[in-house]
């Protein structure tokens, strides 16, 4: 019996320190977690494009945008954030330039970029003014490449 005990504890403590060791691994790991870590946020998409020159000639208008490339489209991204009425502000400010726009939602992980967002969010919630609405677009969108993207 004393075998059998010795041999539990040995493995309880071998246990015990080896999931010590993956959990801080998985806290530092860098990449894209998998598992519903990050956050939903929503993404104001303006376009679809098939290759990089045809994105180019269509946003030049553009002040600023992101870009994703899946599946051979490029995808064309004008403002992030996290609520839902922010989103459809960034959507009636594009239409009321006169382009269409349309919500994506995708879970971002990055926590960095994530807590930046807080307070543009806050800020564009409490105001309706153009200038400071595309300004606050243009940082949030600077920041995005910045943090997430460029890393």
């Amino acid at each position: 019996m004393k075998k059998y005990l010795l041999t539990f504890s040995v493995a309880l403590i071998i246990g015990f320190f080896l999931s010590n060791f993956f959990i801080r691994q998985y806290n530092n790991f860098n990449g894209i977690k998998v598992g519903g870590m990050g956050e939903e946020l929503y993404f104001v998409q303006y376009g679809v494009y098939s290759n990089l020159e045809s994105l180019e000639d269509n946003t030049i208008s553009l002040q600023n945008y992101v870009y994703n490339e899946q599946d051979n489209l490029y995808y064309v991204y004008v403002g992030i954030t996290k609520l839902e009425e922010n989103a459809n502000k960034i959507v009636k400010h594009y239409k009321d330039l006169g382009y269409d726009a349309i919500i994506k939602k995708f879970e971002i992980t990055n926590k960095d970029f994530l807590e930046l967002l807080v307070n543009y969010d806050e800020i564009l919630k409490g105001t309706d003014d153009d200038t400071a609405i595309s300004s606050i677009i243009n940082q949030v969108l600077m920041k995005y490449e910045e943090v997430v993207i460029n890393g």
